[in-house]
């Protein structure tokens, strides 16, 4: 822990006696004659800590009580010096668990270990709360600080699980329904549990249509916003999944299926996008973009017939391109306008992750569309692996260049009279004719 960290430090003693435990009675002296008409006088006082150190041959001791830690970590935390305040907050739950500030220091220390991103710690210290103070009111709080430390280390089951354990509640009220879908939405994202994962933002949406209107929340509150962004990221899942094979008849039952998965995801999206959030406004029109091009690019590499010879082929992917092009330049619109909506609108710091990620896909949609390299390495993709995972990949275009240069070496070895096996052949053919 943090407070280990100077060496000449011998020990830490916790000192628990009679009149620093919970209460001390004072009296007369055993010599004199008790009066029984005296009342005690009861004293609550803190526990003590006396730490110990050595200097060479000296040793010095300090007596340190839980309320002065306890300032002292509020401050620190106050101040932004989270280390410090972790170190102080940690102190008081592992020398004073019996203290009052101990409830208080484990929620406070785990919102330290959260600035620090020690997620561990974070949901330690929250952990503790729920097993040792399960009736407090800060215990709901603290089920939702364990939810966001469990995302943060990928426990996405166990987000699913404490989540639900809260959401069978029925004292919660409408804000804290809305933020244990809202989380437990964002942890079935992740597992790629699409269909549970849009249940439970669209529960966001129809419970605040349903709450008193003290109660219900704004149309550009983020949960709003969040919860239409997750229902469109569930559909966009659910949308990439169905995949595009042969027959021709299952192929275009499919495609409709995945026709409306597009159409309720960009729905959606659409929702989130006109609110103006300074963060999931930008992440959507990223996404509407990204739906168009995923949609594209999945008919691009629909299975094809065995049975294709090389002009056929060549005739398939061109008349393709031309049938979808409608999709690469729809998602290439709103690459750009997503970009420029960027610009007019403030900005949360993570938002320019989505800018970027826009940027990235609007210069490759473009080299899809006109760079004819990228284009024949597409196609080959698709006829070779059925898919393009590696068509941004530089490895696979070193690998394919190398190759090409081999198989043109040997081509010209051979034109030159030398087989595989490295002979020379324009002997045996003068012996022959000999």
């Amino acid at each position: 822990m943090f407070y280990m960290r100077h060496r000449h430090l011998l020990a830490f003693l916790c000192c628990v006696v009679g009149w620093l435990s919970a209460c001390s009675t004072f009296s007369s002296r055993d010599d004199e004659p008790v009066d029984e008409d005296a009342v005690a006088i009861e004293m609550e006082v803190d526990p003590v800590l006396i730490r110990v150190s050595q200097d060479g041959d000296e040793f010095t001791s300090e007596h340190i009580e839980a309320e002065e830690v306890f300032e002292r970590a509020y401050y620190d935390f106050q101040a932004r010096r989270y280390e410090d305040a972790a170190e102080n907050y940690q102190l008081i739950i592992d020398y004073f668990p019996d203290s009052r500030f101990y409830l208080a220091a484990l929620y406070n220390g785990g919102l330290s270990y959260e600035e620090l991103d020690l997620w561990e710690d974070a949901a330690a210290a929250f952990s503790a709360i729920l097993e040792n103070f399960p009736d407090e009111d800060e215990a709901l709080n603290a089920r939702f600080r364990l939810a966001k430390a469990y995302h943060e280390l990928e426990k996405y089951e166990d987000v699913d699980e404490l989540l639900m354990e809260v959401l069978l509640r029925d004292d919660l009220e409408h804000f804290d329904r809305s933020e244990a879908h809202i989380r437990r939405g964002k942890a079935l994202l992740e597992l790629e549990e699409w269909s549970d994962a849009e249940t439970s933002f669209d529960s966001v949406r129809k419970s605040n249509q349903e709450a008193l209107p003290s109660e219900r929340l704004d149309a550009d509150h983020r949960f709003m916003v969040l919860a239409n962004f997750g229902v469109g990221k569930a559909n966009h899942g659910m949308m990439n999944e169905v995949p595009l094979v042969l027959p021709p008849e299952r192929m275009e039952v499919d495609l409709d299926t995945k026709a409306d998965y597009h159409q309720a995801a960009q729905v959606a999206y659409i929702r989130a996008l006109r609110e103006h959030h300074p963060h999931w406004s930008v992440a959507a029109g990223y996404k509407i973009g990204r739906l168009y091009q995923d949609f594209y690019l999945d008919i691009f590499t629909a299975e094809i017939p065995d049975d294709l010879g090389e002009r056929e082929l060549a005739f398939y992917f061109e008349e393709l391109r031309d049938k979808i092009e409608v999709l690469m330049d729809r998602a290439l619109h709103v690459y750009e306008r997503n970009l420029s909506f960027s610009r007019r609108i403030p900005q949360s710091p993570d938002a320019e992750d989505w800018v970027e990620a826009t940027s990235l896909h609007l210069d490759r949609m473009r080299a899809f569309i006109e760079d004819p390299l990228v284009q024949e390495h597409a196609e080959r993709l698709v006829i070779e692996k059925g898919e393009l995972s590696d068509l941004w990949d530089p490895t696979y275009y070193a690998r394919i260049h190398v190759g090409d240069a081999l198989k043109e070496a040997a081509e010209d070895t051979v034109e030159d009279g030398v087989d595989e096996d490295g002979d020379d052949d324009s002997g045996d053919e003068e012996v022959a004719q000999k």
